[in-house]
């Protein structure tokens, strides 16, 4: 099978654009091509191809001029993401297009006068059916006069030229070259490592030196706890962007990562790039290498749905932080923080009780990575509540065990697998028979695995048993905006008018008919719980005074007559509340807003489509919202907790 070529460098026609030709010798009359619909890492669809523009097909000139026919190159769109070439038989062919690159994160692709940089699973072709056949790319970065690096994981194969096994390869290794690229190499057990700087430079004298140590301690961390690495060199490529950002994203022989702003790189950021930098190592074990069967092997052109999100995304968060601690770049309480972290996303997301990890898992292909465009609470994330199963799933095997096994001789057992057999990939009961074989007495493994990962759960309780083994304590703190705990509502308070986010399911907020948009004219805390209301009551605004409040469009003006409408409604209700309360002709401010749980707060408000409602909510203190849990070191640590607070976080270094 002949090889596949292709150039990628700027199109100097169309700025921030891609040029991109791929050739290749065709072997019948017709040929499909294909833009990958996702990319491996970011499990939802891509759409890349609305970045693709004119693509033409031709004949190389060097190529002979086929007999039967000299007909142009037939090219057709067939599906969203295929063409078809209709073209002479066995002829060589030379497809070109634009690419539009205009995204700077750790996936995408950028380019203008200083910086080309790529994913090539954004903007390259392939042939189905010829993923496994051998790649070359050159880079087209002629043009210009400053010397240029390039930060690239393939092999050089001539100037400015580079080889790939497969495609597979090929769109598995990012690239960026530019004239401002900063490398630093060191060698961690036996493995070779670069990291790329593009944005900032790297510091030099006692501070350089303690930066490269942290990133040699973790990598040397990682390695002697798995065993083995999986290739024999890697790079981390760093965009340092000038704006507030935070991206990674993982590859089998490098990654990128994207984090900003530049300034604070090396400062308040430094956590932050250590966290990413060690999570996305990790990824080249968990995921790139040990895979599910489920994924095995990678295909483009349709999604790939696997339950098993929270190992490969949620063990690697877990691991990302874990080895910071033990390699001593984070203190102890410094990790506890981090961990803190998604215990507070985990509390805050109500999803926890609706959908458990398994389906959370294949539902990043359904709505992505962002809330934003979902119901509200729909589901949980495979990383933070991946990462806080993998705590527990650790910290249950460490103690059953007296810390003969733990989740690193499960993970280590899965790259020994890998190396048994590549391709085969696993499955959620090679876990469960590797935990029934090594630990069969601890609990029904296959029922926690069902509680765990296939139900609907929240973690708090079985969290904080396990914790109290290594001398942590899971300490409930209430919430502290009583808008939040008492009603069970999430408020933008940063927009003209202040705009709920979101509702708890069965809070007063969500019971008193407040969604997701809807815009507050007018509120009012009024004192003492009313005795002749029920707790809470939701009404439409009658007629006449929603065509007042739509006539209006001065907003100042829109709340002064709303209050004035919402204290009419309130005082017909009742009087004796009304006059228990200062009503003034403004709003209180939010910054001063509490709620009680035995006052009631009273809203005027307006949807999306111009419908007006008003709403009396009365909290219970029964019954609260957004606590979140901390985890705290005891104040008291017995010997034995000692011994297994060390083992857990204990370095193999040592």
């Amino acid at each position: 099978m002949p090889q596949i070529h292709y150039s990628v460098g700027a199109d100097p026609q169309r700025p921030r654009h891609l040029k991109v030709r791929m050739e290749w010798t065709s072997l019948g009359e017709q040929t499909a091509l294909r833009l990958p619909q996702w990319r491996p890492g970011r499990y939802e669809q891509g759409n890349f191809t609305r970045n693709l523009v004119a693509l033409t097909a031709n004949y190389p000139e060097r190529a002979p001029i086929n007999l039967e026919s000299n007909a142009p190159i037939r090219v057709t769109k067939t599906t969203a993401y295929e063409w078809v070439l209709q073209h002479a038989v066995g002829a060589s062919i030379s497809v070109e297009y634009s690419y539009f690159a205009n995204q700077p994160d750790a996936g995408s692709c950028w380019v203008d006068q200083e910086l080309l940089y790529v994913n090539p699973v954004h903007c390259c072709l392939y042939l189905p059916g010829q993923e496994h056949e051998p790649c070359t790319l050159h880079l087209d970065i002629e043009h210009g006069t400053a010397e240029r690096q390039v930060a690239i994981a393939l092999t050089a194969d001539g100037h400015n030229g580079y080889a790939a096994s497969s495609f597979h390869e090929l769109v598995d290794s990012p690239f960026m070259v530019s004239s401002n690229l900063h490398a630093i190499r060191w060698a961690a057990e036996g493995v070779n490592f670069v990291l790329w700087i593009h944005g900032k430079t790297f510091p030099e004298g006692d501070e350089g030196s303690r930066i490269l140590k942290d990133f040699q301690t973790f990598c040397s961390e990682q390695i002697l706890t798995m065993g083995s690495f999986p290739v024999d060199t890697f790079h981390f490529i760093v965009l340092a962007l000038p704006y507030s950002f935070y991206h990674g994203v993982e590859h089998l022989r490098s990654t990128v990562l994207a984090l900003g702003p530049h300034q604070h790189l090396w400062t308040s950021l430094y956590k932050e790039l250590m966290g990413v930098a060690s999570h996305e190592l990790f990824h080249a074990w968990n995921i790139k290498s040990i895979r599910p069967s489920a994924m095995q092997p990678y295909r483009y052109e349709g999604l790939m749905f696997s339950s098993l999100g929270y190992v490969y995304e949620g063990f690697t968060t877990y691991y990302g932080d874990l080895f910071l601690v033990r390699s001593g770049v984070l203190s102890f309480e410094e990790y506890l923080e981090e961990v803190n972290a998604y215990l507070l996303r985990h509390t805050m997301n109500y999803g926890r009780f609706n959908h458990g990890l398994h389906e959370s898992s294949v539902d990043t292909w359904v709505d992505g990575y962002s809330s934003l465009q979902s119901a509200p609470h729909r589901r949980v994330s495979i990383y933070a509540e991946g990462m806080l199963q993998a705590l527990h799933l650790d910290l249950t095997l460490r103690y059953h065990s007296q810390n003969a096994l733990s989740l690193d001789n499960l993970m280590r057992f899965l790259w020994q697998e890998h190396h048994r057999n590549p391709y085969q990939g696993y499955s959620e009961h090679d876990l469960i028979a590797w935990l029934e074989r090594n630990l069969p007495a601890a609990c029904d493994w296959s029922l926690y695995f069902e509680e765990h990962y296939a139900q609907a759960m929240s973690l708090e309780n079985r969290l904080s048993l396990v914790l109290k083994s290594v001398g942590c304590d899971l300490v409930l703190c209430p919430c502290e905006d009583s808008i939040q705990r008492f009603l069970g509502i999430q408020m933008n308070w940063n927009k003209g008018l202040p705009t709920v986010d979101h509702t708890v399911s069965g809070s007063p907020a969500a019971l008193g008919g407040l969604g997701p948009g809807d815009r507050w004219l007018a509120w009012q805390v009024l004192h003492g719980a009313p005795t002749d209301l029920r707790a809470i009551e939701s009404m439409p605004l009658d007629a006449e005074a929603s065509n007042i409040l739509r006539g209006i469009e001065d907003p100042s003006i829109l709340q002064t007559i709303a209050r004035q409408i919402l204290g009419e409604i309130v005082e017909a209700k009742n009087d004796a509340i009304l006059g228990s309360n200062a009503w003034g002709n403004t709003n209180p401010d939010h910054t001063s807003l509490v709620v009680e749980y035995d006052q009631t707060l009273a809203i005027l408000h307006v949807n999306g489509l111009g419908h007006h409602g008003i709403t009396l909510m009365t909290g219970s203190v029964e019954v609260t919202f957004y606590n979140h849990y901390k985890i705290t070191p005891s104040e008291q640590v017995t010997a034995e907790q000692g011994v297994n607070r060390a083992a857990w976080i204990g370095s193999v270094r040592r």
